[in-house]
């Protein structure tokens, strides 16, 4: 008696996945139809200035420019020619047209630590460069941040802008979010800093809620950690910045 055996169904192959394709970025010209108008402007964007020494000593490396670096960027910027300009230069161009002088940069800090007073701010001052340092208002004043002394003392050349109150992101409630930019706003305007009013994202986490926010508060423009170098108008309050590191600005196309 033979015994019948049950065939397997051979297995269907899987279908190959069609990848996605990655967006191409936007020209400057597409930018500018969609959101403009725009200027390519790099925004530097640094946190810690110190010594080598400094930054292993106290584990911040990784968000540190090592003071040496700093200085060679700083003098690149003045060897080839760069302008180095100020947020109300940006803020003109937006509002009333002003054309931006070419090879135009803007310089910006994060998170107002005490090194900028000490390594950031001589180098500076000695180029007569302006630059823009986004501080999270309720830390001032503690160990390793500003004092508000020392913000009041620069404040001219330097802009100190709102970076909320205690850097919470602003993906939070709207309520815990309105409270972090308008105690920061308050606490800014009182000592009369921020003028004008920009703001800086902790973490670089933007949303539509905030953007609103900003706006009715009188905000003129904000700035993610988004790397790019194009500033458009309709783009105001989700603007790119490059991070910068202990390298030639070269590195980064300048």
């Amino acid at each position: 008696m033979k015994t019948s055996v049950t065939e397997k169904p051979l297995s269907t192959p899987s279908p190959t996945p069609t990848p996605t394709p990655t967006p191409k970025p936007l020209t400057f010209a597409e930018m500018n139809t969609l959101y403009g108008p725009c200027v390519r402007m790099p925004v530097l964007m640094y946190h810690h200035v110190q010594t080598e020494e400094a930054a292993i000593a106290n584990k911040q490396t990784g968000l540190t420019v090592y003071t040496d670096f700093f200085q060679k960027q700083m003098q690149y910027l003045k060897d080839r020619g760069y302008n180095v300009a100020g947020m109300n230069d940006l803020i003109n161009f937006f509002d009333n047209a002003t054309p931006v002088t070419p090879k135009s940069v803007l310089i910006t800090f994060d998170d107002g630590y005490g090194d900028f007073n000490s390594d950031a701010f001589p180098i500076l001052q000695n180029l007569g460069y302006k630059a823009t340092v986004f501080v999270p208002t309720g830390l001032m004043d503690n160990s390793g941040y500003l004092s508000w002394n020392q913000i009041i003392s620069m404040n001219g050349s330097i802009l100190f802008a709102n970076h909320t109150w205690s850097h919470k992101n602003v993906g939070v409630s709207v309520s815990d979010m309105q409270y972090e930019i308008s105690t920061a706003d308050i606490q800014l305007s009182d000592r009369s800093l921020n003028s004008p009013k920009v703001f800086g994202y902790p973490y670089g986490l933007e949303t539509g809620q905030s953007e609103k926010y900003l706006e009715s508060l009188g905000y003129k423009a904000a700035f993610t950690t988004i790397p790019g170098n194009i500033l458009c108008k309709g783009k105001r309050f989700k603007l790119p910045r490059i991070r910068i590191g202990s390298t030639s600005l070269s590195s980064y196309g300048f």
